[in-house]
Order: C-alpha cells, then structure tokens, then sequence
C-alpha cells in the first residue's frame, strides 16, 4: 500500500501537525534510556491471549471521541478507527488506516482518498465512502466536541465512489490534512445516537466493546472480524484511577499493567526499576492562558507575570527534566517555526515584583482554572508560588473535565492553565487550539489585528508560511495573552510486560500490543 503526493508547498511533515498529541511512540526504557536503537519486540516475544488493564485519570469520555483526549487514550483507537495515523514525531509519514493511498492536486487545494475494501463496524455493516462524509458532517455539529471543527468547516466532503472520497478546500490542505484525519476517527452513524450513553459503542477496529459502566469499567474484547492481523491480546480493561501516586501503586502491586495521566515526576520514581518502562505518549504544551481584564487588563502585568514563572523548575519538579522552555506554542519540527523568537522572556522576578508595583496592582487577586489533572495540579503549585513572590494573590479552581470543558468552552474560564497536544505546524494549531483559535476560543483575549494574522498564517502558501507565522508569534510576544511553559512528551507508565505498546495521535495503537511471553 502506497501513499501517493503531488505536493511540495509543505512536505508531509508539515502536513500533521494537536494533547495529545509530537505524538511519540514506543516504550522507552527505564532502566536505559540511552539504548534506544534496541530492537522492537517481534511477535515471537509475544503471548498470544490475555487481558491488559490500563489505568486512566478518569472514567472513558464516549461524547469525546472525535477529540484528543487524554482520558481515553488507552482505549479510544481499539474501537474507532481514523483514515490515516500519525505516528513518527516529525509527522513526515503518515500511515495508511481507513484510507490506502491520498493524492494531492496540484494546487493543493484537493486531494482523493482511497478507502479500504473489506472494512465492516462491529455491527457487521460494511464500512464504505458515505460513513467518512457522515463522520465529518457529524463533526461540524455544535453539540459534537471535534478539535478540528474550524479546518473541516472549510471543507467540501464527497464521496465520489463507494471506496472514494474527494475534499476540496479553499485554504492549502497539506498543512492540516493528515492531523485532521488522524483526529477524526470514523463513528457508526446508525448507533451514534446511543454512544454518548454507552448503550452502543461501534466501530470498526481491532477490539469491540464487551461491557461498560458508567463512571468506571470499560471492557473491550478482541475482534476476531477484523479487516487486518487480528490483536493478540484477548482482552483490555480500563479503569479509572484519579491519583497520580495511586496508578504507580496499582503498577507496582500488577493491579494495571500501564498507566495513562500519572505526573511524569511519579513515574519516574520508579523507572530504576527494570520491571518499569515508560512509554512516550502526547507531546504538548502546558500554557497559562491570561484573561486580559481587571488588573490583567494592562499589559505590564501580563509581561510581569510571565517574566515572574519560572519555567525550569516547571519542567524539572512536573516533567522530569523531559520538556523544552523556549516558549513558544509551535512544533520546532515544522519548517516555518520561527526559531529566532525563543526565549524572549527572561526569567526575573525581581523586575517582574517592581512591575507590579508600579502597575498598582500589588495584592490583586488571579484566580486561575484548572482541570483535576496530578500534572496541572502540580504545575499550578509552582506558579502559584512564583505569582505570590511579585505581590499577587493567586487561587485555584479545579474542576472535573466535563466541567473544565463547559467552563472554558462558555468562555467563563478566565485565566486557566491548559494542556494541548502539539500535532504539527502553526496552521493546524491556530485552527484547531481552543487557545489560538479564532472560532469558539477558550481563552478571552481577541483583536483585529490578531484575527488578521490568524488568517494569514491560514491562507499562507509555503512560501509565505515562515514570514507569516514570525509576525503572528510577535504579536503574540507582545500582547502576553497565553504564555507557553513548557512543552513536554508525556508518559505513561508501563510493565515490562507490556510489548509494543505504540502510541499515535488520538491514542495507544492496542491492535499490536501484548504481553510478554
């Protein structure tokens, strides 16, 4: 199976840029991290049978599943399917799902799919080109929660053959295209309507779903219908595990054999181990999201509380050292991340405190969101402290996802810490970030002049994408509204039991994962 392109405005790796999300894969080893050039598990190292249990923070997302989401990726691509995945951290090659080969106009304003003969959902009905045009339709709704609404909104979705699908679009599609599919998985429309409930949950991938408790267990068994290699694994049960430092215990005693949303500093505790391994997952940034009203409103106390965080010992208490600190939202990966602009804030509190001073706004209060998440919370510590250290007055409010969700989504979030996957270049994110976006954003701050350059970013060829996505990160610089902290892969804790555990964006690729012998 080949994948076929016309293009070279911005080469695939460009092409995939979201928290989930750089998605990395495979288990990196604990004991020596160094050795990576080791060879992958075969399938000879493979037990054929058994059931692995995965921990996450909370219980399954179902209303979530045409989203990133970082509660269900332990499960979410068993069940649902996308046309292509994205895997490798420079998103050079996207690989061949739903979708067998896709090959771009010369323009680069449309491109044909080819589908996948022989796919059926688990209800037995054949998978054909009108579930891909519904599935993207349905994604446009506003009651459906999709990450990339404002890319698809712009499209045009027609199945020209039972097997085949053309887009067209107005904008460039090499940008967006391959993270855009590979964060669209493929639904059931005839049970959609039960999914949220958990009455029906259907799809057309390597595991189906056996039973599922609201608020607690999902069990999903093997398809043994499946269109490709069926999974060696008979069973995965996942279950929720709220506490960091709980999900490290239900590791240690066997309970769960991998651990999805503990902080990277819990998992670490362990990695000494050899029994342990950790397994790259959403590569991200971890932004404050400033409000600019009330004391806020000047910028000078937006500069001051970014000059007053300090960003190193964010990414050495929360990330293990594992992160980067340049400050800024994009993917170094894409070819027009503007490099020349990182670390533009230098780390001063000193400065940041007479700023504050001479703003007037000593003791004011800034009250920041966060969703109950070990790693946010954890976050929210240090800055805290930092923010206390210049005169300000710091509080919290951390709420569940769903309520995180309504919250920032109502545009009542105010200032919150955030969590997106990076998947690829600025165009991608400025579309489909709830932070940068222009459609439905979470964060409160707009301006014309940051409209302006939102859509030349959207609009700009490759070779106006450098100077374009420059200005806009100056903007961004200079009005000091979402502060980039840290960007980090995260991690997810495994047994070394646990084998080929790969995960692309949108979750873990379970259809190869087993245990060993």
């Amino acid at each position: 199976m080949s994948t076929t392109t016309n293009v070279s405005p911005r080469k695939a790796g460009i092409v995939a840029m979201a928290l989930a999300s750089v998605l990395v894969t495979g288990c990196q080893s604990a004991v020596d991290q160094a050795d990576d050039q080791a060879a992958a598990p075969s399938a000879a190292d493979c037990q054929q049978g058994g059931t692995l249990t995965i921990a996450a923070t909370t219980a399954p997302l179902l209303n979530n599943v045409l989203a990133q989401n970082a509660t269900n990726l332990g499960w979410v691509r068993g069940v649902f399917e996308p046309l292509v995945n994205v895997i490798d951290a420079d998103y050079a090659d996207p690989q061949p799902a739903l979708a067998t080969d896709w090959e771009y106009a010369d323009d680069d304003r449309s491109v044909v799919l080819t589908l996948r003969e022989g796919v059926t959902f688990h209800s037995g009905r054949a998978f054909t080109a009108d579930d891909v045009v519904w599935t993207f339709q349905k994604a446009l709704e506003p009651a459906t929660v999709s990450d990339v609404k404002a890319i698809v909104s712009g499209w045009t979705v027609e199945a020209t053959g039972d097997l085949e699908v053309t887009i067209t679009s107005e904008t460039p599609l090499s940008p967006v295209l391959a993270s855009t599919l590979a964060l669209t998985p493929i639904v059931d429309s005839e049970t959609w309507d039960d999914l949220a409930s958990g009455a029906q949950i259907i799809g057309t991938g390597p595991f189906q779903v056996e039973s599922y408790t609201p608020g607690a267990d999902l069990t999903l068994v093997r398809n043994d219908a499946y269109w490709g290699e069926v999974p060696p694994l008979d069973e995965i049960v996942v279950t929720p595990i709220a506490d960091s430092t709980a999900q490290v215990s239900a590791v240690r005693t066997g309970r769960v054999q991998l651990a999805f949303g503990l902080t990277i500093q819990d998992a670490t505790t362990v990695v000494a181990d050899p029994q342990y391994e950790l397994v790259d997952t959403v590569f991200g940034a971890y932004p404050l999201v400033l409000d600019p009203t009330g004391p806020l409103a000047d910028v000078e106390v937006r500069k001051a509380i970014d000059m007053a965080i300090d960003r190193d010992r964010i990414n050495e208490q929360v990330f293990a050292g594992r992160g980067t600190t340049t400050g800024l939202y994009w993917s170094s990966t894409a070819e027009d991340y503007p490099k020349d602009l990182e670390n533009a804030t230098e780390y001063d509190p000193e400065t940041a405190r007479q700023m504050i001073e001479d703003a007037g706004a000593t003791g004011a209060e800034v009250p920041i969101t966060i969703i109950i998440s070990p790693v946010l919370q954890a976050e929210y510590e240090i800055i805290a402290n930092n923010l206390t250290e210049i005169g300000l007055t710091p509080s919290v409010n951390a709420l569940a996802p769903a309520d995180y969700q309504q919250r920032l989504g109502a545009g009542q979030g105010g200032t919150y810490l955030s969590l997106r996957g990076i998947n690829g270049g600025a165009s991608f994110a400025v579309q489909t970030n709830a932070d940068l976006r222009l459609a439905d954003p979470h964060r409160t701050f707009s301006s014309p002049e940051y409209t302006d350059l939102v859509t030349d970013v959207v609009q700009s060829d490759a070779e106006d994408s450098p100077e374009a996505v420059h200005a806009l990160t100056e903007y961004m610089q200079d009005q000091e509204f979402v502060l980039p902290l840290v960007t980090a892969t995260g991690a997810a804790l495994a047994s070394t039991d646990v084998l080929n555990a790969e995960v692309a964006m949108g979750g873990l690729l379970s259809g190869s994962t087993c245990l060993a012998q």
